[in-house]
């Protein structure tokens, strides 16, 4: 597996990890809100100093967005 891959595979792991924060734990839910938005803003600056190619960059917003789609697909807990 190449260097690029799996820094993007790493990166989004994180962003899956916070959006899991947020969605299982209550009182977590604004905190990991916060810093989810500041690590997906983030992510595009590291990813370019990285040299990681579009197709990686691309790649970990799609599985980010895909995390979030599965967390947030029951709706609101009640």
């Amino acid at each position: 597996m190449s260097t690029d891959l799996t820094t993007t595979l790493i990166m989004a792991a994180v962003s899956a990890v916070l959006q899991a924060l947020g969605y299982f734990v209550p009182f977590l839910r604004k905190p990991a809100g916060v810093l989810l938005l500041v690590w997906m803003a983030a992510a595009l600056p590291i990813l370019f100093f990285r040299n990681i190619p579009a197709e990686g960059v691309l790649l970990f917003y799609i599985l980010s967005a895909l995390c979030g789609l599965i967390f947030s697909f029951g709706g609101k807990k009640t």
